[in-house]
Parts: C-alpha cells; structure tokens; sequence
C-alpha cells in the first residue's frame, strides 16, 4: 500500500541524503564512544545495490552469502513497508540495539539477552576496526530493502566492537570498482 493509505507522507528519497543520514548517524555514535569515524565507499554501496535490487525483485530478506560479496565486508540489512520510512528509522533501527548491548562484552555475548544477534547491527555499526561503509535502497512493489556494508567487517568471534585493532595493511583495502546495478534502485552510491 502506498504512503498515503497509512495517511502519511512518502519518505524522502536519494543517494545524497542515504549517504548523509547513514554518515551522520553512524559517525555520531561512533564518536560518542571514541571510535574512529567511518568514510562512505562507493564501491561497498555498489554492491549493496546489487543485493538491495535482488532482494526487493525476489522478496527474500536474508542476508547474501559472504561468498557472492564483491568485497569481504560485514552486513546490515532492514526491510519495512515500501515508502513508507525514511533513512533515518532504518537506521535507528540498528541503532536502538544499544538498549540491549553490553559494552564490556565480546561476541557472542554481548547483549543483556543472551543473544549476540538482538545487537548484531549497532555492534557492526560501531566496530572500533571497520573503516568504511556504504549502503543502497532497492525498492520492491511492497516492501523496501536497506543493505549496508563494512569493511572490513566486524562482529568478529571472541572480540568486543570497542577492542583495539591491529592495523589493516594496505593490500587489504577495497578494490572493486562499481558495476552497474540493474532494476530499480532508490538510493545508492553519490555519483
């Protein structure tokens, strides 16, 4: 159903303000606890797009196998009514996790629940070691699909988000350059 049949307005669209939500709100966390900020890659948003447009023709929300990433790189992802929600409830989403988070925990056991996956995004999202993110939109006919990816990528066994990090080499940063994303994408990479 569109926007209207819930007597609301569409939710505001676009690569510009994806990238400058999805920056802000994860970069004002991740200061608010020290880390380092996150840079937007657009080869990481690419390929977000590519699985954001394959989920929202196919309808599955399941996270893609780390095997078909063109970058290795960690995953978000968020799924709600089409049109219906801005970026920033798709984000704050994950960022509502940290209700549930133990700070002094290290994976799997980093939530007051017992379950590592009820705050598996806001631990990505803060990961003291990811450097860099991107996400897109793909628009289904009855539901939206946000996929974010880190690089590199958190949520690592037996380690906690805030521990310190060795170094990445250089040969270790992303390389893939954006292919063209086939079908209806809402949000992507700033071009």
């Amino acid at each position: 159903m569109p926007a209207a049949y819930y007597g609301m307005q569409e939710a505001p669209r676009g690569p510009d303000l994806l990238r400058a939500i999805v920056l802000d709100m994860h970069n004002g966390e991740r200061t608010a606890l020290g880390v380092p900020v996150l840079d937007w890659d657009d080869a990481l948003a690419a390929d977000a797009a590519r699985y954001a447009v394959e989920m929202a023709k196919t309808g599955l929300f399941r996270h893609s196998p780390r095997s078909g990433r063109a970058i290795p790189s960690g995953e978000n992802l968020w799924m709600g009514p089409h049109r219906l929600y801005g970026y920033q409830v798709m984000i704050g989403s994950f960022l509502d996790e940290r209700k549930l988070f133990r700070v002094e925990g290290k994976l799997p056991d980093l939530s007051t629940t017992g379950r590592w996956q009820d705050v598996g995004h806001y631990s990505q999202m803060i990961w003291r070691g990811t450097q860099k993110v991107g996400c897109a939109l793909g628009e289904g006919a009855q539901y939206d699909y946000l996929v974010c990816r880190y690089f590199p990528a958190g949520n690592a066994f037996g380690k906690g988000p805030l521990d310190a990090e060795e170094p990445l080499p250089v040969s270790a940063t992303p390389v893939a350059a954006p292919q063209p994303v086939a079908g209806t994408v809402v949000a992507s990479a700033a071009q």
